[in-house]
């Protein structure tokens, strides 16, 4: 994600104070149909149908005042169904609401007077009725009702029972003994539910109306640029784009939404893992994203049949951040036996297209989502660089590899073929040491690390050295400085040629691989903290550099050891305290293939 686009979209988080309300889009009403049959063409329309029924005049003001009366007053056939008797303060709060929305900016086809009550009323076509009558209508607003008829002038909708049918010009008019409940998609319930307003706020932030380009009529190019003659805007949000189209009736999500409450408890503990440095414009703002960012990452589940991710939701649920090449570490974004765990003892609400739960709990472990471990395999260039000479010529030849080998999991015959993806850095001049630096991304602030290389087997054993450099105050990188190997080789250390590398002046940095033609996993440093963040940004603040070393005599060179560096992957894993990360550090069974087999079954 881009440094740019990340603070247009913190600077919406931070500015958006005043509430704004939002719902689904209004179907078009550019089509029109002639009915000529059935007596119906000479009769009044839907609007003057209702204009003239005392009964329906506060329905009438209410369509009056929110500018819906034209559309019953055209040519276009629909079916409404009026509720009679409506009071005075239900008229005055429906009202309400659309001047509310109306001085937010939000057009009419957003407003939820609009999508909310009218459209909740009214169906496209002419819908006659008979005792026979038993299906679905869609409403202008997209929710499906069911509709029965007991005989040509009485039924229900949705249950809610209508009487009294009258014809008119353009469709036909039921009046119903109350207004029709309205079904609300998950959006619109967190909106309505009370005690969510962290949660609601953070969403409408990114709420935006942008042009949509094949829905204008073009006009031709001016100065460059397209200028259209009849321009269409359509309401769009960057958050729910990466979350979940909540808002959606062709969708089916569920959602663990946060009270206001957890929250505050969850900001309160994530804030720290977002501090910057001096040297980064709108600093603050990043900070207050991601900080809500990671609230909310991990609580959207789309539970489409078609979703492609799709499991047993008794089994197990993945939220809209997992993907399937996950095999370093299958539980991040995935959730065991649901219903005895995140969702064990929350409230659970059915909406028009998925279910919400309310969380007061805070049920979402930070270690499934933005806390858990990252992989950055070496073979990501975009991470990367070599040394250069004075010509700005690069000084290292970085080859990529595949390597294949056959392995048997435990309690299994079936043998499997698995594919590790490295690189091989070596200098080109052959009298040089190899080296690599590595820009470490999306680094938390205040975490303890432990930090991990993966690299692979090779002829001769390779003697290497870990370096870093942090980025400091003044917004730039001092120099590198090497870390001692939290496990220093001793006369007792089970590697080749030790006596060779205990000889040598810096061996509290060596780092040995042994040959052969296996992955190794070796610990780099444990409970490491770092001081600033680089989430969001396109310069990171951590290098991890990585030099091969060897002993001073060119003859031992390729005969004992190689100054060929392989690398598979860095891994890093947070803590939220020393002791937990002190405790884990050489649990290196952790990133066992076998026991991560193991864990995608479970």
């Amino acid at each position: 994600m881009k440094t740019k686009r990340i603070y247009k979209i913190a600077a919406a988080v931070v500015l958006a104070g005043t509430p704004l309300f939002w719902s689904s889009c209004a179907d078009s009403w550019s089509e029109h149909y002639d009915v000529t049959d059935g007596g119906m063409a000479d009769q009044p329309s839907l609007l003057q149908n209702i204009q003239s029924d005392a009964s329906l005049s506060n329905f009438y003001r209410v369509v009056n005042a929110i500018g819906m009366s034209d559309a019953l007053g055209a040519a276009q056939q629909l079916t409404v169904w009026a509720p009679r008797n409506l009071t005075n303060a239900q008229a005055d709060s429906i009202i309400a609401v659309y001047e509310a929305d109306k001085a937010a900016g939000l057009k009419k086809e957003d407003n939820k007077a609009i999508t909310q009550f009218y459209q909740n009323h009214v169906a496209l076509y002419a819908r006659p009725i008979s005792s026979l009558t038993d299906d679905t209508v869609a409403m202008l607003n997209k929710k499906y009702m069911h509709l029965i008829g007991t005989s040509d002038k009485t039924g229900t909708l949705n249950g809610n029972a209508f009487d009294d049918a009258v014809l008119s010009n353009n469709g036909i008019l039921y009046k119903t003994n109350g207004i029709q409940p309205f079904f609300p998609n998950v959006r619109e319930y967190i909106e309505k539910r009370e005690g969510l307003d962290s949660l609601v706020q953070m969403i409408k932030g990114f709420d935006e109306y942008e042009l949509d380009e094949k829905s204008s009529v073009a006009g031709g190019v001016e100065d460059g640029k397209s200028v259209y003659l009849d321009s269409v805007t359509v309401l769009t949000n960057d958050l729910l784009s990466s979350l979940g189209y909540i808002q959606r009736e062709d969708s089916v999500y569920t959602l663990l939404a946060p009270t206001d409450e957890v929250w505050r408890q969850l900001y309160d503990k994530y804030r720290q893992y977002y501090v910057y440095d001096p040297s980064v414009a709108n600093s603050d703002s990043l900070a207050e994203y991601y900080t809500r960012w990671s609230i909310l990452r991990g609580r959207f589940f789309n539970t489409s049949p078609n979703f492609k991710y799709n499991r047993n939701p008794q089994d197990s649920l993945v939220n809209t951040h997992y993907f399937e090449r996950q095999n370093h570490n299958p539980r991040t974004n995935v959730y065991y036996k649901p219903y005895e765990t995140i969702l064990n003892g929350l409230e659970k609400v059915t909406c028009s297209n998925g279910e919400v739960y309310i969380d007061n709990k805070g049920v979402i472990d930070p270690h499934t989502t933005f806390f858990g471990r990252t992989d950055l395999l070496a073979t990501l260039a975009t991470y990367y660089e070599v040394p250069k000479n004075t010509a700005n010529v690069e000084t290292m030849s970085v080859n990529r590899w595949t390597r294949y080998r056959s392995v048997y999991y435990a309690d299994s015959t079936q043998e499997v073929t698995k594919t590790t993806e490295y690189i091989t850095v070596a200098a080109t001049n052959s009298g040089d040491q190899s080296k690599i630096t590595y820009t470490l991304p999306s680094i938390l602030s205040g975490a303890y690390y432990n930090i991990y290389i993966v690299t692979m087997g090779q002829d001769l054993p390779n003697w290497f050295q870990v370096g870093h450099s942090e980025k400091n105050a003044r917004g730039t990188f001092p120099t590198e400085q090497y870390w001692d190997n939290p496990h220093p080789i001793t006369a007792e250390s089970d590697v080749e040629n030790v006596d060779e590398i205990l000889s040598l002046s810096k061996n509290s940095t060596c780092f040995v691989t042994n040959a052969g033609d296996d992955t190794d996993t070796l610990l780099v440093q444990k409970a490491v903290q770092f001081p600033y963040s680089s989430a969001g940004l396109d310069d990171g603040v951590v290098k991890l550099i990585v030099r091969s070393m060897g002993p001073s005599s060119p003859k031992k060179l390729n005969v004992i050891y190689t100054r060929t560096l392989s690398l598979c992957e860095f891994i890093l894993v947070p803590f939220e305290t020393k002791e937990e990360a002190e405790a884990a550090a050489d649990d290196l069974d952790a990133f066992n293939d076998e026991l991560l087999e193991a864990n995608k079954e479970n």
